[in-house]
């Protein structure tokens, strides 16, 4: 199953400020949409790969987020690269051609650089996740000045989400021990449309169950008054402005290289 919960530790980034992580992860979406150069791609490549295996998460704990995500950036990177090697540029360096594809150099730098892209922001996002407490999603977003309606909506759906994951897997737990089977074998298309009738149940639960949390919210007075306090107080430490800084400085440099459009890299 898809492991999206907190995992806790003590390691350099369990101690980092929420609002530093999200600077990190907006430096990764801004790579990856900027640039299509695989020499330039390969650098936060290497350091989301760096932060990841800093937290020192167990893989047995996330096999199956890995899973899931290397299959869709597998899937998205054959859509990107069928329209690549469909239709090449006029000016080319083609490598073989077969049926109506044809592969060039250009292509596959292109498609490597998009599935190193994907990669990258995966990899960053889910250590982001799996190392943040949900409980200062919502102070982190208040200190950042956005208001404790739309911060408390964020923090909300991050707690769901886990919560959701864990009652479909306790449902198939419970559904298996009952001698039911997902068929399909190692297809995993077809494990998936057979687990369907085991994920609608599941989504009404969670859908009824958010109604159950509105009222309660509503019973406390909740957005009653403009302003509120937290319990969770965060405050910027000196490895947290450190980080900051490593990261705009970082940013400005990557700034600097689209300024000079490298574009797509042709290997010659």
């Amino acid at each position: 199953m898809i492991y999206l919960r907190y995992f806790r530790g003590s390691t350099f980034l369990h101690r980092l400020d929420p609002r530093a992580k999200l600077l990190i992860l907006l430096f990764f979406i801004f790579v990856e949409i900027a640039f299509r150069d695989v020499r330039i791609i390969v650098i936060p490549f290497a350091a989301a790969l760096i932060l990841y295996l800093s937290a020192r998460i167990p893989f047995r704990e996330v096999k199956g987020t890995w899973r899931f995500m290397v299959l869709l950036i597998v899937i998205i990177g054959g859509i990107n690269g069928v329209f690549l090697f469909a239709f090449p540029g006029a000016n080319a360096h083609v490598i073989a051609r077969y049926w109506f594809f044809t592969v060039t150099v250009e292509g596959i730098s292109a498609a490597t650089a998009a599935i190193l892209k994907l990669l990258a922001v995966a990899i960053a996002t889910v250590t982001m996740v799996l190392t943040t407490d949900p409980s200062l999603y919502g102070p982190s977003l208040a200190k950042l000045g956005i208001p404790y309606k739309g911060a408390y909506v964020f923090d909300l759906a991050m707690r769901y989400l886990p919560a959701y994951v864990n009652d479909l897997e306790t449902t198939l737990n419970a559904q298996m021990a009952r001698g039911y089977r997902t068929k399909g074998g190692k297809n995993i298309f077809a494990t998936i449309i057979n687990t369907i009738p085991l994920i609608i149940p599941v989504s009404i639960n969670a859908m009824l169950s958010v109604y159950e949390v509105a009222d309660a919210m509503e019973l406390r007075a909740f957005g009653a008054k403009k302003q509120r306090t937290w319990f969770r107080i965060i405050v910027f430490k000196q490895t947290d402005y450190a980080v900051v800084a490593t990261v705009l400085v970082a940013l400005a440099v990557f700034v600097y290289l689209r300024v000079l459009d490298p574009g797509i890299w042709v290997p010659t």
